[in-house]
């Protein structure tokens, strides 16, 4: 399954889960599984955006006269 969240959904759902107050070992390891799911997608978007300003870095710059 794969599930699609803007910026803004992402941080309520981080949030949510940060509130959230399980009853059980279960719920816990559900979340926690959950919260390290976001915090992968949120490396790989720094990531990806990391390689972005680097390629950019390395286009040359115009040379106006």
């Amino acid at each position: 399954m794969k599930l699609e969240l803007n910026t803004e959904q992402l941080e309520l759902l981080e949030f949510i889960l940060s509130e959230f107050e399980y009853d059980d070992d279960k719920e816990r390891t559900l979340i926690e599984q959950i919260e390290a799911q976001i915090y992968n997608v949120r490396e790989e978007d720094l990531l990806r955006v990391a390689k972005i300003l680097k390629a950019q870095a390395k286009q040359p710059t115009p040379q106006w006269s």
